[in-house]
């Protein structure tokens, strides 16, 4: 495992807009050849988003699934972002990969990264 202390931008920041409905499937594709991926995502709206991916292969279509804020016991296949992020949380992601958000009238910065060795 390494033991990482900076990361390296290895594509375009995309911004997705948030709202009370899933958004559209997203797909990011980190350029360069980096065997593992990270990603970047940032939340600087004040209430809570929930964030789904999906692996993408190169050439198709794929889509994530609809991103879905758990209530009450219920689970999900998203994770949540807190509110006002200073920076930004940084996930182990596949390669290329499809992103969908759920949130209320936020904006989602994805910033696709590698580890700096």
């Amino acid at each position: 495992m390494a033991n990482t202390s900076a990361f390296r931008f290895v594509g375009p920041t995309t911004a997705i807009a948030v709202t009370t409905a899933s958004s559209t499937s997203v797909t990011i594709t980190p350029m360069g050849n980096d065997q593992v991926n990270y990603c970047g995502f940032l939340n600087t709206g004040t209430t809570p988003i929930a964030v789904t991916i999906a692996p993408a292969v190169p050439g198709t279509t794929t889509t994530a699934p609809a991103a879905v804020l758990p209530t009450g016991g219920n689970s999900s296949n998203s994770f949540i972002l807190g509110v006002s992020m200073s920076a930004p949380q940084v996930m182990v992601v596949p390669p290329q990969f499809a992103v969908t958000a759920i949130g209320t009238a936020n904006t989602l910065y994805v910033m696709p990264m590698v580890d700096q060795n």
